[in-house]
């Protein structure tokens, strides 16, 4: 045989290669699924023993580090040590003596009443959102038909004659006096 035997690395690597390069195609393209498939096919099904993560960090804590390196310690430990335990000394202290009681509640029932607020205003958003989808659909049906927006024009016809009709009958039965008092 003079064909090439291919390793299971080069056919992950060429579907890695597929992936990264299918960021701006669609996602029907059959290269990408018979990558996906590739992927699958290849990639160890079993997952790793329980112990692995724990076996990772010990092997990485002991390996030596290259020249010139040192391992990360910090400094300010005792410090930043030192100071949160008098801080939760201190805050022990004021909430048994009654200081930080009254603080703390009103803090508390602020953030209460901010997301009740929060919450209160977000459902009337949605209730609003909904009135507009179904005002939004009603015009839209109404507009498209064409006897819809015949009813609705004759009606909007007929309104504006009565409103029409209406004011002459108001300004007829005012007295002269009255009507030349309205125009000054």
């Amino acid at each position: 045989m003079t064909e090439k035997q291919h390793e299971p690395g080069d056919d992950l690597l060429r579907a890695l290669e597929i992936l990264n390069a299918a960021d701006a195609g669609g996602d029907d393209d059959p290269e990408i699924e018979a990558a996906l498939r590739t992927l699958a096919r290849l990639l160890p099904s079993a997952s790793p023993r329980q112990d692995f993560s724990g076996r990772v960090i010990a092997s990485v804590q002991q390996a030596p580090l290259s020249p010139g390196r040192r391992k990360l310690r910090s400094r300010r430990r005792a410090i930043i040590t030192s100071l949160t335990g008098a801080a939760a000394v201190t805050g022990t202290l004021l909430w048994t003596t009654g200081f930080l009681r009254i603080p703390v509640a009103e803090i508390f029932l602020l953030v209460v009443q901010s997301g009740t607020l929060a919450v209160r205003s977000v459902t009337f958003m949605l209730d609003m959102l909904r009135f507009v989808d179904r005002a939004a659909r009603v015009l839209t049906a109404v507009l498209t038909s064409r006897e819809m927006l015949s009813v609705v024009g004759t009606a909007a016809f007929l309104s504006l004659l009565s409103v029409a009709a209406l004011q002459r009958l108001v300004s007829s039965s005012q007295p002269l006096r009255q009507r030349e008092s309205m125009k000054c």
